[in-house]
């Protein structure tokens, strides 16, 4: 989450009209993530997260709504979005679509490494997530898929070395070649790192930020969250985590045949993702008022590690 979009406090009182939470008390910029303008909203009637959204074509965000929506009348702590009165899940705010969404309780364990026992809990979580989803009937092609990872090299190449570009291009040939049709999925986070993941007692308070969701193998997002949450500083696994992590996913959602054969394969695939998304973001940085971009290199570590089975 990053802030692009200053609101004026006559825009926020103008748009707040079209709801029933009552004034603003307060607004304030949040700086995580890359995509959209976030904000922690403080009304009369409670507390809440703003979002414009800065890419997404409009057309394309009530899928994101609608999905969370279904994900927390069954049982996933996710965001709901707040309606307004007339009933929409999506607005307008300074020329550009907008929602407000429940602010859960929590905090996420940024700025420290998770514990086995949060690992499970994460792992268990994802896979009830996944079948939570598999009934969805909203359908939207995970958009960072290889068609994206094809493009986003093509206009990074003249910024790379030729070395990364090297990797990169090899990269795309071997998950080209991958048969990842009969692998079963649904409904795919595709982002779920610790900075969206909520934690309280050491249960899962809350997860957010479904902005990159779609439709995808299942294994590819536990893929994502066991680079995300259980690599070491130099890209290697941390065997401790990455072990807890499938053994509580598979407890829940069984792996089906062909799966674990192409569990590396899919870590690298995730791996090359990020890597390239971070790439895209340094390279063609957007300004803002407040802005973060990640580390490109700890995904080239981590892509690397994983090509050769670490």
């Amino acid at each position: 989450m990053s802030v692009y979009t200053n609101v004026s406090e006559p825009e926020l009182a103008q748009f707040l009209r079209d709801y029933d939470l009552g004034g603003a008390r307060a607004l304030i910029g949040i700086s995580a993530g890359v995509e959209n303008s976030n904000y922690f909203l403080d009304t009369e009637k409670g507390h809440f997260v703003l979002t414009i959204f800065e890419r997404l074509p409009r057309n394309k965000i009530p899928y994101f709504l609608d999905l969370t929506e279904w994900l927390s009348l069954r049982g996933i702590p996710c965001p709901r979005p707040v309606h307004t009165t007339a009933g929409n899940s999506l607005s307008t705010l300074c020329g550009k679509p907008a929602a407000i969404v429940q602010r859960l309780s929590g905090a996420s364990i940024v700025g420290r490494a998770p514990s086995v026992a949060e690992i499970g809990v994460l792992g268990t979580l994802l896979a009830r997530m996944h079948l939570a989803g598999e009934a969805f009937p909203e359908r939207h092609q995970n958009p960072a898929g290889l068609l994206w990872w094809q493009e986003t090299a093509r206009y990074l190449v003249p910024h790379l070395s030729p070395e990364n570009n090297a990797v990169i291009a090899d990269e795309i040939a071997y998950q080209s070649a991958l048969n990842r049709r009969d692998l079963p999925g649904g409904v795919v986070h595709a982002d779920l790192f610790p900075d969206n993941v909520l934690f309280e007692n050491g249960q899962i308070s809350g997860t957010i930020d479904f902005y990159y969701a779609g439709d995808d193998a299942w294994l590819y997002d536990l893929a994502v969250v066991a680079n995300a949450w259980c690599s070491e500083a130099d890209g290697r696994f941390d065997r401790a985590l990455v072990t807890a992590l499938w053994d509580a996913y598979v407890a829940t959602r069984p792996p089906r045949t062909g799966e674990e054969a192409l569990w590396f394969p899919l870590l690298r695939a995730a791996a090359l993702r990020f890597w390239l998304l971070r790439l895209d973001a340094v390279h063609f940085r957007r300004p803002g008022t407040i802005t973060q971009c990640k580390d490109p290199e700890e995904y080239r570590r981590i892509l690397l590690m994983r090509q050769r089975g670490a």
